[in-house]
């Protein structure tokens, strides 16, 4: 799938095609095997620098919500874990194949920006790759998350990262590729901006962590690709990316906020 970045306005934009429902209606449907819950079902997170931030950070008691949820992998390893955590995502077809797999598992069908929630009501709020995929801006997630927890309540979201390598190209000149015919899919913050966002929404950040260090570097050194093809430099350099915390804390795809509602 062609994907163009530009840098505008302090910002790394992505281009390929609009993140709406049908496009996360094809995703996830592309992505759904009954062996993705392997792993949760054994409580595992998925990133290995998730561990020490969900059991620091989120509540022990009280619901915690998981906003845009996919196909609720973090959800079941966390209720595995002994938290009282349900799921929302908007795409329909996804929840419903959900469902039926996994019958117990609360995950339900809707929109985020927009709950038939009393305020209040959640002690946690998750959101992993979901507020950065409006162009307008993220303030609407934001703004609901804030309403929906309770006072002193944990929020953990996380957006793609402009990390240093990538300020460092933009600086270069790189990111400057041609849209043509391509959509809005996402943008890249730097840890500024996305502090400036939670803190206009009313949140307190206590922290950032980075992670996914092994997609933010093989994103953005063309070398990497051609070596992870290599039979056996390929196995042991990703393994080494993968478990690189200094790749986590530097060049992570994504970050992390740790906020509170105050």
């Amino acid at each position: 799938m062609k994907t163009a970045r530009i840098m505008r306005a302090g910002r790394l934009v992505y281009y390929r095609e609009a993140a709406d429902a049908a496009y996360w209606e094809q995703h996830w449907v592309k992505h759904f095997d009954a062996n993705i819950y392997t792993a949760a079902q054994a409580g595992e997170l998925g990133f290995w620098k998730w561990e020490p931030i969900y059991t620091r950070y989120l509540p022990e008691s009280g619901k915690i919500l998981e906003a845009g949820c996919g196909l609720g992998q973090v959800v079941l390893a966390l209720r595995v874990r002994g938290y009282d955590v349900e799921g929302i995502e908007w795409a329909e077809q996804t929840v419903e194949m959900v469902n039926r797999l996994l019958p117990d598992l609360p995950i339900r069908k809707g929109d985020v920006t927009a709950l038939d929630i009393p305020d209040g009501y959640y002690a946690g709020y998750i959101s992993i790759g979901v507020i950065e995929h409006r162009e307008a801006g993220p303030e609407p997630f934001l703004k609901e998350a804030y309403r929906i927890l309770k006072p002193g309540g944990m929020a953990l979201i996380s957006v793609p990262y402009l990390h240093s390598l990538r300020k460092l190209k933009s600086r270069l000149g790189f990111y400057r590729g041609k849209i043509d015919g391509l959509d809005f899919y996402q943008y890249a913050y730097s840890q500024e901006e996305l502090g400036r966002f939670l803190q206009a929404a009313g949140f307190k950040v206590l922290a950032y962590e980075s992670y996914d260090g092994y997609k933010g570097i093989k994103d953005e050194i063309s070398l990497v690709p051609f070596l992870l093809r290599q039979r056996y430099l390929g196995i042991r350099l990703k393994q080494r990316l993968q478990h690189s915390a200094y790749a986590e804390n530097h060049f992570g795809h994504m970050i992390m906020a740790i906020c509170q509602k105050v």
